[in-house]
């Protein structure tokens, strides 16, 4: 016996079932893209394949990698070769109150067609069943410097071509659930 595909073969396994005095239950079709699955352990999210959204920015990691785009029309054509390439190069879990877990990533991003690069560091948490930002800075020498339960502690040239870092420290802020400037140079 050949099965149709799609509609015509739902019906005909929906005909068939009611022929044969089977119970049958219809469930509707969720239209549109398919929700990701409800955040419940930042520690334990598969990370190097979750869609992470930072600094307007949005990384669709498969494996560890995610590839972009400068023309969107490009990500469905053919297999070509993306124009930026996304590692996930730190992976940190923290706990800076109780009942509180942070996981904390600095993402490279590298212009695979051009010379250029930038570094995304994010903060995210499970937050009533989604993924929530809790912390980003962004910039293309930025480095952390360290991740702990009290500080998440970054630098950067902040002037292009001079090797001088300047260095910035974020604690969290129990009133804003989220992390805040704690020195500034």
């Amino acid at each position: 016996m050949r099965i149709a595909s799609g509609m015509l073969a739902a019906t005909a396994i929906v005909a068939a079932s009611v022929a044969a005095g089977q119970s049958v239950e219809v469930i509707p079709a969720i239209s549109g893209p398919a929700q990701p699955p409800a955040c419940i352990d930042v520690a334990r999210l598969d990370i190097k394949n979750s869609i992470i959204r930072t600094a307007q920015r949005t990384f669709s990691f498969h494996n560890g990698v995610a590839a972009n785009y400068d023309d969107p029309a490009q990500a469905g054509a053919a297999p070509s070769q993306p124009d930026w390439k996304a590692e996930i190069e730190k992976d940190v879990v923290v706990r800076p109150a109780p009942n509180v877990v942070v996981r904390v990533l600095l993402i490279h991003d590298s212009h695979e067609t051009g010379s250029g690069w930038r570094y995304f560091a994010t903060g995210v948490r499970c937050s009533k069943g989604k993924l929530e930002e809790v912390f980003q800075r962004d910039g293309m020498s930025l480095s952390v410097e360290g991740v702990d339960s009290k500080n998440i502690r970054i630098s950067l040239n902040a002037v292009s071509g001079k090797p001088t870092r300047t260095y910035w420290s974020y604690a969290w802020d129990v009133d804003k659930s989220k992390y805040a400037l704690a020195f500034k140079p």
